[in-house]
């Protein structure tokens, strides 16, 4: 697949991510609405790593090796490569929001309860600065410095931003890596004029555009409870919408410019390290999120165990359904 196909999914990616933001500052939502939507896109992480990204980039990585056996160890420390780098990202992130300075008084612990959480590491950030929910940031207050609670919500917005930017950036890798596995019959300006996305990207974008949903949704109302005026909030949500399609662009074009193709190595170990980053967000981030959801909501569970397994259970299968009916260059 060719620069401008990849170009015009990144557009598509980013403007969808940034519609979907928008919606909060017009729309409310359910809580279950959006952990149904946060389930879903669970199982697609899932079903795509499992069933897509990773057999996809042994493949890749396999007939572009000499022989099969040298391909074996460069398939596991890929996977472990991805996994171990999203797993210091969260930490090193939640390390550096520990040791920004306080500068005021905590909100109350009740407000933790209030708070929104849809994506693991957002909701970490909330709890780290003492973000309050929507109805307790609507709450009155006095003797309030407006020029002080400006810099405040300000301060407590960049880190909640930055911490899904990075991660935002990490699954452009694999919307670029999965496009570039697909240049091998095309060379020249017939890769690059090639408009016509095939099954594997198509389905790395559809999951990365269900993913992204609940995030946005999220990132929003985060900043919305921070008193952070609309057109801030629209800046931070912006910046966020534009690093996936800069973290596709960005990847596609370093490896393209180091020599990589479908026929070279280097696709397939980005499909590969993109695999083992999709399991750390399906497999260790999202059950953690499912977890606070369930302490954080009131009178119960959001979901019940039957809707929650039939949807995990639908979004793995979806991107078997989506590689029949766009097809697969490489038989997934």
């Amino acid at each position: 697949m060719g620069f401008a196909a990849v170009f015009v999914m990144a557009a598509l990616l980013g403007a969808a991510s940034y519609g979907t933001g928008l919606l909060p500052l017009t729309v409310a939502f359910s809580r279950s609405s959006l952990a149904a939507l946060t389930t879903y896109g669970t199982g697609l992480l899932l079903g795509a790593a499992l069933g897509v990204v990773i057999p996809e980039g042994v493949e890749t990585l396999i007939s572009s090796s000499p022989t099969p056996a040298f391909a074996t160890p460069f398939i596991g420390l890929s996977l472990v490569s991805g996994f171990v780098f999203m797993l210091f990202m969260e930490h090193q992130i939640s390390h550096t929001v520990h040791d920004t300075p306080q500068s005021g008084p905590q909100q109350p612990e009740q407000a933790e309860v209030t708070s929104v959480e849809f994506d693991v590491e957002l909701g970490e950030l909330e709890r780290d600065e003492g973000i309050p929910g929507q109805s307790a940031s609507r709450l009155p207050s006095r003797n309030r410095n407006p020029v002080k609670d400006v810099v405040e919500n300000q301060r407590r917005a960049l880190p909640l931003t930055l911490g899904l930017v990075v991660h935002a950036l990490a699954d452009g890798l694999a919307l670029g890596s999965a496009a570039l596995s697909e240049t091998g019959d095309h060379t020249g300006a017939a890769a690059f004029q090639s408009i016509v996305p095939s099954g594997l990207s198509v389905i790395v974008f559809f999951a990365l555009a269900i993913h992204k949903a609940p995030t946005a949704l999220a990132l929003t109302t985060s900043l919305v409870a921070t008193d952070l005026p609309v057109a801030d909030c629209k800046r931070h949500l912006a910046i966020f919408s534009a690093s996936t399609p800069v973290g596709t662009l960005l990847s596609y074009a370093v490896l393209s410019f180091f020599g990589a193709s479908g026929s070279s190595r280097w696709p397939g170990v980005t499909l590969l390290f993109s695999g083992g980053s999709f399991l750390y967000v399906a497999a260790v981030l999202q059950p953690s999120l499912a977890q606070g959801n369930a302490l954080n909501t009131v009178g119960g569970e959001v979901l019940t165990g039957r809707a929650k397994t039939l949807l995990t259970v639908g979004g793995m299968v979806t991107p078997y359904l989506v590689s029949f009916i766009f097809g697969d260059d490489h038989g997934v």
